[in-house]
């Protein structure tokens, strides 16, 4: 997910109701300017959005190479076990200052761990801090495993098992389902929505509702269908063509930063909580489907098929619009800043004090990814210096990170 930190405006164009060309025109012109952003514009103060920068293969190979993150920490299994691993974590909103958040709020036990380990602290300049972030924050788009015991419990109890098999266990009327086992959550995701039209009548009949998912459910009644089986690896799509593809198949509906279709489907912008990693945003696809189908052809228009590429793309897509930098208020961060002790040796305004250097940025602005190296390079220093007047660290929220952003940017 490469991206740059241009900026990206909410609704920056307006869309006529009654011309087809005109509307694609101005997506046209949008996906543009979303391309613009992602590839590399940089960032300054602005009360906008702007994207947060960082490869996250990258970081990556920084993780488990020259930083020695994977010493310790793991990522979906790869790794060590000294630590947690770090996927499976669903960001709080903002992403970004949660994962800055949750750097801060653990680095006294990272530390403590590091100094009697081979490989030390180790430094982070404010691009392979990017990279880093970058890296974890797409691990939190990836499956976690599920439980194939608690997926074969699934099976039954959804009502796949009147017509579906497993390894040839179960119903004849619909395909034997570990012919998709195969293919990875992504291809999943994209056979539960295309087939969906299809088994919604015969289906609510034979249950009398439609079954919904919730929890890990959907994760589990994947790894139950491809046990035994090895699973393609998810590859991560692109956010270019993501755009281009929920242009073609949702803007008619839902709206992204209020730009699409402000009728009929919610917005699928960041201001909604919406999962996306494949085997749960198949389930929402799945739970949806009735009504997302019935308000389709009420419209008189044909429910889009999406391939299993079309489908990375556009998760890639929606989950770019969630990393972005964090908002901010310069009153809530000095208040903050006051209320978690950084006063006591930054200063009230932080303008410096006999136990800490000022942090008002002078010249080039803080961003999320600068005050995240920031803390990183400092935090061993101010750790000491807390224990030794006997005060806590303190613990930030994910929220914060904007709002210290912004008064230290202030004048």
């Amino acid at each position: 997910m490469r991206r740059g930190r241009g900026k990206r405006r909410a609704g920056c164009c307006t869309m006529p109701s009654t011309d087809r060309r005109t509307l694609l025109s101005l997506w046209a012109a949008a996906g543009l300017i979303l391309l613009a952003a992602l590839v590399g514009c940089r960032s300054k103060p602005s009360s906008h959005p702007v994207y947060v920068e960082g490869v996250p293969e990258k970081g990556a190979a920084l993780f488990y190479g020259a930083k020695h993150c994977g010493l310790c920490h793991a990522v979906n299994g790869v790794g060590g076990r000294m630590a947690p691993d770090l996927s499976g974590k669903r960001p709080a909103p903002p992403a970004v200052g949660w994962l800055v958040s949750m750097l801060w709020n653990h680095q006294p036990g990272m530390a403590r761990q590091m100094r009697g380990s081979r490989a030390g602290y180790p430094s982070l300049s404010q691009e392979e801090m990017a990279h880093i972030l970058a890296f974890l924050y797409q691990t939190e788009t990836v499956d976690s495993p599920g439980n194939g015991a608690l997926g074969s419990r699934v099976f039954e109890s959804k009502g796949c098992v009147r017509c579906h098999s497993v390894r040839s266990v179960g119903g004849t009327s619909a395909p034997d389902l570990s012919s998709l086992a195969g293919g990875g959550s992504v291809a999943w995701t994209a056979a539960m929505w295309n087939h969906a039209q299809s088994m919604i009548e015969p289906l609510t009949k034979e249950l009398g509702a439609w079954p919904q998912f919730s929890g890990t459910e959907m994760n589990n009644l994947i790894a139950y269908v491809s046990a035994g089986r090895p699973r393609k690896p998810d590859v991560h799509g692109s956010v270019a063509r993501g755009s281009e593809v929920f242009k073609k198949n949702c803007i008619r509906c839902h709206t992204v930063n209020g730009d699409g279709g402000h009728v009929v489907g919610p917005s699928l912008g960041p201001e909604t909580d919406l999962p996306l990693s494949p085997a749960q945003f198949s389930s929402v696809l799945w739970n949806h489907a009735p009504a997302m189908l019935r308000q389709v052809k009420d419209q008189g228009i044909e429910a889009p098929k999406l391939q299993t590429a079309e489908i990375s793309d556009l998760l890639a897509f929606l989950a770019s619009l969630r990393y972005v930098e964090p908002p901010g208020s310069v009153e809530a961060g000095e208040h903050v800043f006051a209320d978690r002790g950084c006063a006591h040796c930054h200063g009230a305004k932080a303008e410096g004090g006999s136990m800490g250097p000022a942090l008002r940025a002078h010249g080039k602005p803080y961003t999320a990814v600068s005050f995240a190296t920031t803390m990183w390079s400092h935090g061993p220093k101010m750790q000491a210096r807390a224990e030794e007047m006997g005060m806590s660290w303190p613990v930030l929220q994910a929220s914060d990170v904007g709002n210290f952003v912004s008064f230290l940017n202030s004048r």
